[in-house]
């Protein structure tokens, strides 16, 4: 033998008797072995007497195998002590009718130069007994020899049985488990081997599924799959939730507990698979029921609370966070009663127990008492509750939900409505409804004597027009505020319609009504809206003399007056309006009376020379001194403008005319220069406004208004533009003359001009 083997097989045979801390005991024999340089045969003594197993060794000799060496394992075996059996021939050992198998694959073994294991029979301590034979051929530089292992078969066949068992069992548990099994080959992910469930889970045959890999049934990419299949290889991870897809394409959540093993010394992986899909799908319905839950909690706008079985708070919703001025995570798990106090809203008597009532009882109760809840910082709020037992799947009550709603705005929009349903919006009287409500009851339909008051504002309307709805409304409300001032608290003062106003005088009579509208009309005079808009309202009165008088005629003959006072009043209210109009009118344009009475010298003037009639002139005239009255209705900023006009301001100057109409058609003197007016600014090719009339279509005196004011316009100063010569004048109306003026107009007032 070579030294390195020599000294490989000292360190083997050291390590396989050296099994604890101690040192390795030796025979003397081994002992005396070491103090010289040990020969070959030397080694193989001692390989063979520290094995475990029955070992001898044979040595091939010109008589034939002679036993040169056994363990004591071999010596217990055959009987024969090392001493003894030394030189012995096969024959002598093993018995004449078996040393021919020892010899015959002695000299087989030799000659291949392989292990070779046979069974075989000897005849051992004067027992027959049979074996498993294992011959190992070692050469050495001098000699060979065999190295024989005995094997005891009765261990074997144990072992085997023992193994059989096994298999059939694991055999038997995955062919009839009806869990989906499947055997992977964890370097390819080749399916290797598949149980009946799973060809039934997956819908394959055998030779369908293991011609397949795993990646092509799991959905996630194939680089996941094979990371996830060597983690579990590794055994960092044995548990995996996957997506797998079945034959017929449905897609299946399944559980795999996946473990390492091997099987002829080969590694796979036992994957054990469960259908998680259902589980799944409830979870994600129960998550899905959780976030809709959620959401409707965050979302409603009532307070919700609730508690668990012992009336501890488990969960606050935002609208109670904000209600109650507490957060979820200050009271959680704290009592009920500890944080929330409730008490009834006007006795302030504490209402305790209604958790553990309904805890105790599992009935709901709706509390329909006044009730107040008490914020964190201690103010109260007025609430409507309801609180109710929360039951689990079995009946049991496992908390209460109380759920409540702060009803403050609430109240506030029931009073408001409630107000708005007997009172005027704009003025804040009383109107029809409450003298409906007023008049039903009994009681008030027996007093008398009882005076009714009608009243109907004057040049509403006008108002309206003018100034627009808000200066109107204004005017309402101030002659609102003064009827409700000077009739005190004892009358009724109601608001009939949209100009119209009613007085209930219960326990008065007509003197005592007539004493009321002098008061009231003196109080009038002190309203005065812009400077220029003066209160008129006109009144009537009637009496309800009797207990059996209806109020509806009462009030009839009331209104019958005031329509007949009205008209008396009426023609003198126009002419003070217009009056007041036109003076409102002289404050807030540059133009001068000068202006005016220069307009009415130049147009009289053309009029004599086109032969107008006496009606025609008047008209004239009339349409000069009111042609531009809608402006009263332009913003100051607007007229005193000194430089030009924006877009914007041009459209708002330009309703002036139209604001004029409305005017002059609320007041019947002047609706004969309605149409007049309304059109002085149109232009003789119809580029003009607010029409866009254009030649004979515009009113012959709203043409001659427009040359003789432009002339006027350009020869004296505005506060736009500088005055220009009578000259300048001139040429700029002969060159407007047929596109802004009448042509025939224009010559006309230039022959006139230019005989001054």
């Amino acid at each position: 033998m070579k030294q390195h083997d020599q000294n490989f097989l000292l360190k083997r045979i050291t390590k396989k008797k050296n099994t604890g801390a101690q040192a390795a005991t030796m025979t003397p024999k081994v002992k005396k072995g070491w103090r010289r340089r040990p020969a070959e045969a030397d080694y193989l003594e001692m390989m063979v007497e520290y094995n475990s197993e029955a070992m001898a060794l044979l040595l091939k000799t010109a008589a034939g195998w002679v036993y040169c060496h056994n363990n004591w394992e071999h010596e217990k075996l055959t009987g024969y002590s090392q001493k003894a059996i030394r030189n012995q021939p096969l024959k002598t050992v093993l018995g004449e009718a078996y040393f021919k198998v020892y010899e015959k694959n002695a000299d087989d073994c030799l000659k291949s130069g392989k292990t070779i294991l046979f069974k075989a029979k000897a005849c051992w301590n004067g027992q027959i007994r049979e074996r498993m034979c294992r011959m190992t051929p070692v050469s050495g530089a001098t000699q060979d020899y065999i190295v024989v292992t005995e094997l005891n078969t009765t261990v074997i066949k144990d072992w085997m049985a023992k193994n059989h068992l096994a298999t059939t069992r694991f055999d038997a548990m995955f062919q009839t488990h009806t869990a989906t099994m499947l055997l992977i080959e964890p370097a390819s992910g080749r399916i290797v081997e598949a149980n009946p469930a799973a060809l039934a889970f997956y819908g394959y045959s055998l030779e369908e599924i293991t011609a397949m890999t795993i990646d092509q049934i799991n959905t996630l990419s194939k680089a996941a799959v094979d990371a996830l299949r060597h983690q579990a290889l590794a055994g960092q991870q044995r548990y995996f939730l996957f997506p797998h897809r079945l034959k017929n394409g449905e897609i299946r959540m399944v559980d795999v507990h996946s473990s390492p093993l091997e099987l002829d010394g080969q590694p796979y992986l036992f994957s054990v698979i469960t259908d998680a899909t259902e589980r799944e799908q409830n979870a994600a319905a129960l998550y899905q029921e959780k976030e809709r839950y959620k959401t409707t909690m965050e979302a409603i706008h009532d307070g919700v609370i609730t508690t668990d079985a012992k009336g501890s708070i488990s969960t606050l919703n935002p609208a109670a966070e904000q209600a109650c001025g507490w957060q979820c995570i200050e009271v959680l798990g704290k009592p009920f009663e500890a944080i929330f106090r409730i008490c009834h809203e006007y006795t302030r008597e504490p209402l305790t127990g209604l958790v553990a009532g309904v805890l105790a009882d599992g009935q709901s109760i709706e509390i329909t008492a006044p009730t107040v809840l008490f914020k964190k910082d201690g103010e109260m709020i007025p609430i409507e509750t309801s609180i109710a037992p929360i039951r689990s799947q079995n009946g049991s009550i496992g908390g209460v939900v109380m759920v409540f709603r702060d009803i403050t705005l609430s109240r506030e929009k029931k009073r408001r409505i409630e107000y708005l349903s007997y009172h005027d919006e704009l003025t804040g009287l009383y109107n029809r409804r409450f003298y409906e409500q007023y008049f039903s009851q009994k009681e008030i339909k027996l007093i008398h004597p009882m005076a009714f008051v009608m009243g109907d504002v004057n040049g509403l309307k006008m108002t309206n027009d003018v100034f627009g709805h808000t200066i109107g409304d204004l005017l309402l409300k101030d002659i609102a505020r003064t009827l409700k001032r000077t009739a005190g608290a004892r009358h009724q003062v109601i608001r009939w319609g949209g100009d119209e106003f009613m007085i209930v005088m219960p326990g008065s009579d007509l003197k005592d009504a007539e004493v009321l509208v002098r008061q009231i009309k003196e109080q009038l005079k002190d309203i005065c809206i812009n400077g220029t808009i003066e209160a008129s309202v006109s009144f009537g009165m009637a009496l309800k003399q009797s207990r059996d008088d209806e109020p509806g005629p009462v009030l009839k003959k009331a209104e019958e007056m005031m329509y007949q006072i009205k008209l008396l009043e009426s023609k003198s209210m126009r002419g003070t309006t217009i009056n007041a109009l036109l003076a409102a009118l002289d404050e807030k344009r540059s133009e001068t009376k000068a202006h005016t009475l220069r307009l009415s010298d130049h147009v009289m003037k053309l009029a004599e020379r086109l032969s107008l009639n006496v009606e025609a002139k008047n008209r004239l005239i009339l349409l000069t001194m009111l042609h531009d009255i809608g402006k009263v209705g332009i913003p100051d900023h607007i007229l005193g403008k000194p430089g030009r006009l924006t877009e914007e301001e041009w459209q708002i100057m330009q309703t002036h005319s139209e604001i004029g109409y409305r005017i002059a058609a609320n007041v019947p003197e002047l609706h004969v220069v309605t149409e007049e007016i309304l059109h002085h600014h149109e232009k003789w090719d119809g580029s003009g406004y607010p029409s866009g009339l254009s030649g004979e279509k515009i009113p012959l005196n709203s043409r001659i208004l427009a040359v003789v004011d432009a002339y006027d316009v350009m020869t004296h100063d505005q506060v736009y533009q500088p005055a220009r010569s009578h000259e300048d004048a001139i040429r700029e109306l002969r060159a407007q003359s047929g596109s802004q003026f009448d042509p025939r107009l224009v010559d006309r007032f230039i022959d006139q001009v230019s005989h001054w």
